[in-house]
């Protein structure tokens, strides 16, 4: 039994150091192009979401306010949209979350970085 490992291992070893050719950087780059494809098609599809975007109905800080608070005692979350436009003149996108609480006049969502000014925002919904 021993034999047959020997000249397994004999055989296999001949086979890396002569036979075998190591696809190395071909491979990677394959993975990375995979990867990188990927990304771009959700980097364009954003681009085209963003480009057809459009502002929603205004509403008045007295119906962003009471929805808020409905939304926050119901923890149910919300849907906003701000009044301001990116630099290319593209209406603000739509931020999810909880609401988290108001700290001054500003509105905190459970997940999203930062904090909205109340006079910003244009249009609230919350979720069924």
């Amino acid at each position: 039994m021993d034999e047959i490992d020997d000249e397994a291992l004999q055989r296999a070893e001949r086979f890396f150091r002569n036979d075998y050719q190591d696809r190395g950087m071909v491979k990677w780059q394959g993975y990375f192009l995979s990867d990188h494809t990927e990304d771009v098609g959700k980097y364009t599809k954003q681009r085209e979401s963003a480009r057809h975007r459009q502002d929603k109905a205004e509403m008045s800080i007295e119906v962003i306010s009471r929805e808020l608070l409905l939304a926050y005692d119901k923890r149910k979350p919300v849907t906003l949209q701000l009044r301001n436009h990116t630099v290319t003149g593209l209406s603000s996108p739509f931020y999810h979350g909880r609401v988290a609480g108001v700290v001054g006049d500003d509105l905190r969502l459970e997940g999203v970085t930062g904090s909205f000014p109340m006079t910003e925002i244009l249009w609230l919904e919350m979720a069924p």
